[in-house]
């Protein structure tokens, strides 16, 4: 599996399969920024990397990582805790398809719930995971060496998803993408009085 990994994005590039990922329609996991913000540890994001490759048990995903028993089991249960992987059986999975950053702020007396549309990560089946951090800089990509695979990734994924993209770059397409699905989806879903069920 290859990888993209910068300070404002990272991009899986994997053209096969993955393991088990929720469906499209219906998992998306809303997430305060201190949560999300465990995946931009390393190690971390070497073990969502490894169970969205579907090394999804602790003897698979040691191995992967090269972990010991110790630091692995601290490093799960961080992301256990902070909403990244859920714990079915034996086996850790991905908790969602689309994760979305928010902020809950009280304004004279009502609540108001805030989505970051510059923070989140969506999971692919097929392409891989995205994860957004802020806003890419301007030829963020141009000296990339996987720049032409992102290029063909993002046309497939917009094709695949139904989306038009108009940035020029692929780091400003994965943006818009991201972006695109929340608009679309999540805020629709929201909209017309989804279910929303807050675990702790």
């Amino acid at each position: 599996m290859n990888a993209v990994i910068k300070p404002e994005i990272v991009v899986t590039l994997n053209g096969e399969r993955l393991g088990a990922v929720p469906g499209y329609d219906n998992e998306y996991v809303l997430m305060r920024e201190r949560d999300f913000n465990v995946i931009l540890d390393g190690t971390n994001l070497e073990i969502m990397l490894a169970v969205v490759g579907g090394h999804d048990t602790f003897t698979q995903i040691m191995r992967r990582t090269n972990l010991q028993r110790g630091k692995l089991s601290r490093h799960l249960r961080r992301l256990l805790n902070s909403g990244w992987i859920i714990k079915s059986g034996n086996r850790y999975l991905p908790s969602g398809h689309i994760y979305v950053v928010y902020d809950v702020r009280d304004v004279n007396g009502e609540i108001m719930l805030s989505i970051s549309m510059s923070k989140g990560a969506f999971i692919d089946p097929f392409y891989g995971l995205v994860i957004i951090n802020g806003e890419p800089l301007s030829n963020y990509c141009s000296t990339c060496p996987l720049r032409q695979v992102c290029v063909n990734n993002i046309k497939s994924l917009a094709r695949k998803y139904n989306i038009e993209l108009r940035g020029a770059e692929p780091s400003e397409a994965y943006v818009e993408l991201f972006r695109e699905l929340v608009r679309r989806d999540l805020i629709k879903r929201f909209r017309s009085g989804w279910r929303i069920i807050v675990r702790k």
